[in-house]
C-alpha cells in the first residue's frame, strides 16, 4: 500500500477553488491530460454532417416538371475537413426522373454527380465536399428539378449523411431524412405559355401554347377584378383530342376591366374533368402610355406613364444608340419622375421600358 501523503487528502475533500491553488506536477499532468482529452472529444462531436428536409412537389403528374429540395449542412460550429469527403446521398424513386440541379448558396468546395436513371432502382444523386472543406454551420439547399416518369403512389426518397474517414463521434441524431411523393396519371394538356397582353385599343390579347393534348375537349377563358368572382370572356372547342406537337391558341376580350385586372385559364377533358391554371394579370390604363410633357427641355424633369413605376426597368439612348444615364427623381399618382443627368443636345432620344413580360418604345424630343 503507497504511503498516505496529506496533499492528496487535501485536493480529494477541498472545494474547486482550493484545487486551483495547489499545484504539484502530478496534479498539473493529470488535468492536463484531461483536457486536452476532452478537447480532442468536442472538435470530433462538433464536426457534423447533417441533413434538414424535403419540400416536395406532390402531387407530380407524369410529364410534368417539378422540384425536390432538401437542406445538407454542418450541424456545428467547426468545420469539415476536405481530406473527411463529408457525403450526402440521395435516393429518388423509378417513378421520377432528375433533368437538372442548383445549389444554394453557390458551393464551390462541393461536387453534384446525378447517377443514371434505373426503372428498376430510380436515381442516386450525391454530394462530396471533396473541394474544400465544409464550413461551420454551413446550411445548403439543393434543388432537384424532377419530371414525373411514371404513375406511383407515396414512393419513398430519403438521404444520408457521413464521411470518409468518418469525423471522429459525429452525431447522428441528424444523419438521415425522408419522405414521399406521388405521380399521378398525365395531365390532359402540357401548357408551354399563357400571356395576357394590353392592346393600343384598349382590347387584350390573350394567347396560349401546348405541348401536347390527350381527349382535350376544350379550353375556357375567364376575368376577374378580384380573383374571387370571375366571368366567362370565351370558349375555344375547336381543338384535336390529341396531338403531340406545339398547339397555338388566341382569344381578344373586347371589353376588358379598367385598370388591374386578372384572366384565368381552364382546359376541360372528354370525360367532363376540369384542369385550373394560375390566373396572369394585366393594366388597361385610362390613360396612354408614354413620356410627358414631350418635347422636354435640355435640363427639365418629365413623367412617365406606365404600369409599375416601382419595378420597371428603363433605358435611355441618343439617336446612335449609346445608352445615357438617367435619374428617378420620385413617384406622382403612379407615374415615374425622371430627370436627365446632364445637359442634352437637341434631338431625338429613345427611352425603353420593360415590365410585366413587355418591352415598350417611347421618342422623346429634347429641344
Amino acid at each position: 500500500m503507497p504511503p498516505f501523503r496529506h496533499q492528496d487528502s487535501i485536493l480529494a475533500t477541498k472545494s474547486p477553488f482550493f484545487y486551483r491553488q495547489i499545484r504539484t506536477p502530478m496534479f498539473s499532468k493529470r488535468l492536463l491530460s484531461t483536457l486536452l482529452t476532452l478537447g480532442s472529444l468536442y472538435s470530433a462531436q462538433a464536426q457534423d454532417p447533417g441533413v434538414g428536409g424535403f419540400i416536395v412537389s406532390t402531387p407530380l403528374a407524369t410529364n410534368a416538371a417539378g422540384t425536390v429540395k432538401v437542406n445538407v449542412l454542418n450541424g456545428s460550429s467547426t468545420p469539415i475537413p476536405q481530406a473527411n469527403n463529408a457525403t450526402w446521398t440521395i435516393n429518388l424513386p423509378p417513378n421520377i426522373g432528375v433533368t437538372g440541379n442548383s445549389i444554394s448558396p453557390t458551393a464551390a468546395n462541393i461536387t453534384t454527380t446525378v447517377g443514371t436513371y434505373s426503372p428498376v432502382t430510380g436515381t442516386i444523386v450525391t454530394l462530396v465536399s471533396n473541394l474544400g472543406a465544409v464550413p461551420g454551420n454551413a446550411n445548403y439547399t439543393l434543388t432537384l428539378n424532377v419530371i414525373g416518369v411514371a404513375p406511383g403512389t407515396d414512393a419513398p426518397i430519403s438521404i444520408n449523411a457521413a464521411s470518409s474517414p468518418p469525423v471522429g463521434t459525429n452525431i447522428s441524431g441528424n444523419d438521415n431524412a425522408s419522405t414521399t411523393i406521388t405521380v399521378t396519371g398525365p395531365l390532359p394538356v402540357g401548357l408551354v405559355t399563357f400571356t395576357a397582353q394590353a392592346q393600343p385599343n384598349k382590347s387584350v390579347s390573350l394567347a396560349w401554347t401546348t405541348a401536347w393534348e390527350t381527349s382535350n375537349k376544350g379550353f375556357r377563358i375567364e376575368r376577374s377584378k378580384d380573383l374571387m368572382t370571375f366571368e366567362t370572356v370565351g370558349e375555344v372547342t375547336e381543338v384535336a383530342p390529341a396531338s403531340n406537337g406545339l398547339t397555338k391558341y388566341h382569344l381578344t376580350d373586347l371589353t376588358p376591366f379598367m385598370g388591374s385586372s386578372y384572366y384565368r385559364l381552364t382546359q376541360t377533358d372528354l370525360s367532363g374533368k376540369a384542369t385550373v391554371y394560375p390566373a396572369i394579370s394585366v393594366v388597361i390604363r385610362e390613360e396612354a402610355y408614354g413620356v410627358f410633357p414631350n418635347p422636354v427641355v435640355s435640363e427639365g424633369s418629365f413623367m412617365l406613364r406606365l404600369d409599375e413605376p416601382q419595378t420597371a426597368i428603363l433605358g435611355f439612348y441618343s439617336s446612335q444608340g449609346c445608352a445615357l444615364p438617367l435619374q428617378k427623381t420620385g413617384f406622382q399618382a403612379g407615374n415615374l419622375l425622371l430627370k436627365t443627368n446632364s445637359p442634352l443636345p437637341a434631338g431625338i432620344y429613345l427611352l425603353t421600358v420593360q415590365e410585366r413580360g413587355q418591352t415598350r418604345q417611347h421618342r422623346l424630343v429634347v429641344q
